[in-house]
Order: structure tokens, then sequence, then C-alpha cells
């Protein structure tokens, strides 16, 4: 057990594990062996390492939860490999020695996650009751490589292991719990989405691409419309980032950030719409100009709002015929500055039964037709409309 932990020790590139869990649990364990402490203190370190990994995984699995903790940790070798992506012309190259240093200290981490509980209770030397934790092996030189060599799609820390975020007094969170939606769970509305769909892909192919405004009424499927499309993209390195209103004047710090991470980002601001003295305003509207200087090369804006031109009118701003027209052009500066303007009107009544057909069949509802259709127009008449929110809420009804 020594040697284990002269490895940990001797780590220089990844020597930032060793302040993380699960090493430094293990660590002071190994080190209460070495120095011989008591059996009762070797016992309590052992408890409190073995209480970390069931803390961390619910398997206590060792090796998955040391690999867990490599990823969300920067390191020489990575930050090395997000500047030469980043600024290739400026950053330094990772030498042979840094290479060959990382490609070892990754080899020890996987001599490290085999250990066992039985290796550790061997060296106790003791009868009683040691709770076991997990362990698998798991070629980290192999695995890590491969995810450095392909870092833009699989992502790392964070990134790696979450789809959504949203952004909370200026600091970016994971969703641990997003939107489950999915492009095969949307009907209809082919037009507008296989539009968003194109500029999306567009932009993961560095091709240009447009800010997008998808405007129109109220449940039509904007918003999932942008979560769908993210998900299709998500092997591609597409994350989607979400601005809350109340965040936007956070949202130039945000756009830093994200640029010095080497994905490709849909910063996602729902529901939009201002009042004209509103002074966020300005500031969305210089960031959208902004990528015309290609300011925001990892990142694009898409806004959903039940207005086209989000700036509320009232009749005042009509009141003064003499400025009237330059009111009515500043209202809609805003949402022109989006390259990409997509309508989302209010389905018909066979749209909308055709929606609740389809999702009908998707959930596997076996309802004869003509009372399905008429219980869901009962549902929209009460629900104020018919929308797709209201036909998948029929459904999930049904369900």
């Amino acid at each position: 057990m020594t040697d284990k932990l002269r490895q940990i020790d001797s780590l220089a590139l990844f020597r930032g594990l060793r302040d993380k869990e699960p090493l430094r649990s293990l660590c002071d364990f190994l080190r209460k062996m070495e120095a011989g402490y008591t059996i009762d203190e070797m016992i309590s370190a052992y408890g409190h390492f073995v209480s970390v990994l069931y803390e961390l995984r619910s398997d206590a699995n060792l090796a998955a939860a040391l690999w867990e903790a490599l990823v969300d940790s920067e390191n020489p070798f990575l930050k090395c490999k997000i500047d030469s992506i980043l600024d290739p012309e400026n950053s330094r190259e990772i030498s042979t020695l840094m290479r060959l240093t990382a490609e070892r200290e990754l080899d020890l981490l996987s001599e490290i996650s085999d250990c066992t509980s039985y290796d550790f209770k061997e060296q106790m030397y003791y009868d009683g009751y040691l709770p076991d934790f997990n362990s698998s092996h798991i070629d980290f030189k192999e695995r890590y490589m491969r995810l450095i060599e392909n870092i833009e799609r699989e992502g790392y820390g964070i990134y790696s292991r979450f789809l959504m975020f949203r952004i909370e007094k200026g600091e970016i969170v994971p969703v641990e719990h997003p939107d489950p939606i999915c492009e095969e769970e949307l009907f209809c509305y082919e037009r507008q989405r296989g539009l968003v769909l194109k500029n999306t892909a567009d932009f993961l192919k560095g091709k240009p691409a447009a800010d997008v405004l998808l405007y129109g009424d109220a449940g039509t499927g904007k918003s999932s419309t942008v979560k769908a499309v993210v998900r299709k993209f998500r092997e591609a390195g597409l994350r989607l980032v979400e601005l809350p209103k109340s965040e936007l004047e956070n949202l130039s710090s945000v756009i830093v950030k994200l640029s010095k991470i080497p994905m490709k980002f849909v910063l996602f601001i729902d529901d939009v719409s201002f009042e004209s003295n509103d002074e966020r305003i300005g500031s969305l509207k210089s960031v959208l100009e902004g990528a015309a200087s290609g300011g925001r090369k990892n990142m694009v804006i898409y806004c959903t709002s039940n207005r086209r031109h989000l700036i509320k009118e009232s009749f005042a701003d009509r009141s003064d015929e003499i400025h009237t027209s330059d009111t009515i052009a500043e209202q809609m500066s805003l949402s022109e500055r989006f390259g990409l303007r997509v309508l989302f009107d209010k389905p018909n009544k066979d749209t909308f039964l055709e929606i609740v057909r389809k999702l009908a069949a998707l959930k596997r509802i076996s309802v004869d037709d003509e009372e399905l259709c008429a219980g869901a127009e009962r549902f929209a008449l009460r629900g104020g409309g018919r929308s797709a929110r209201l036909a998948r809420q029929y459904i999930d009804s049904l369900v």
C-alpha cells in the first residue's frame, strides 16, 4: 500500500487530483497505515474513504469515481490542448516530455483504481466488519487521450456530462434533469423546424450561421424546437445554455466564459419581450450586432418570443405622429438583428388534430379516432384554444 501512496504523491500534471475526492480520503487512509496508526484510527479512515465513494457513486466504484474526478479537473495537459484549439497561433505546443509524463501518470491512475477492498483489509489484519467497495479496470491512458483528441465533441468537466445549462447569478450551472423532448416527439411545423436544424448544422460545420428568433403564438413548440435540435446534435459537441431574461445584464460576461471553452453553444433566451424603456435592449442589440464581426465564433443566440418585434408597443408610442416612424423603426431594429426569423403560428383544426393523432400513436394510446378528436377539441376549448402544447397536455391526461 506504500507504493500506492507514493504513486499518488508523485503526480505532477494531474497533481490536483490529490486534493479531490476520492484520492483525498484514500491518501489520508494510506498515510495512517504507513505511519502505524492504531487499528481504530485506520478503521475510521478506511470507513470514511468508503463512505466518500458511496457519496460519489451509488455503486461505490473506485475506478469510476476516480475517472469522473479526472474528467472534472483542469490540469496543464488539458490547458495546453484547449489553448491550441482556441488560439493555435499563440499557444504553446504539447511537448513530447509532457505527453509522455501524462501517459505515465494516467497508467499510474489505472493501477491505483485497480485496488480492491480486499487489498486494504488484508493490510489491516482485522477480522471484524469492514465495508466493501467496487472497482473495475479502466484504461485511463487510452480513454483520456481519446477524450483529449475529441474534446471539441466530447467536452470536459461538466460539459462532458451535461447537455443543458442555466445561468444563475452570472455562473454557468448544469441542469441535472432537462426537458427530455426530442425531434421524434415534435409533429407538424416541419418547415420551421427544418430551418432551425439547417442553421444549427451549418453552425457546427463552421459555415455562416445566423442568430435565430422563433416567434409566434404561445404553445406552438418554439422552446421545444430549440431543445430538441440541441439534443439531436449532442454528439457533435453542441450544448445549450439558457439565459433567463433576468440575467441579461450578465450576457457579455457569459459570452466571455463560453468563448474559452472549445465546444459549440446555443445561448438560449426564452420568452423574450421588453418594455420600450428597458435598458437591457441595448445590451442584447450590441451582442447581436457583434456576431457580424466574428466576436462569437463558438456560439449562436436563439430567442423565442410571442412578439415578432420583442418590444411592447403602447398607444403613447404612436401619439406623436412626427416621431411615429422613428419609434416603430427603433422597435423593429432589435428583431431585425436576428439573421433568421421563424414564425410559429397557431395550428388550425386539421393541424391540431394531426398532432393529437401522432402523439397518441407515439404513446400507444388505443382510442377510437372520433372519440379522440372530440375529446381533443373539448380539451382545447377549456384550455383557451388549439396549440401543440394543448395537444401534448391532452395526450398526457389520457396516459
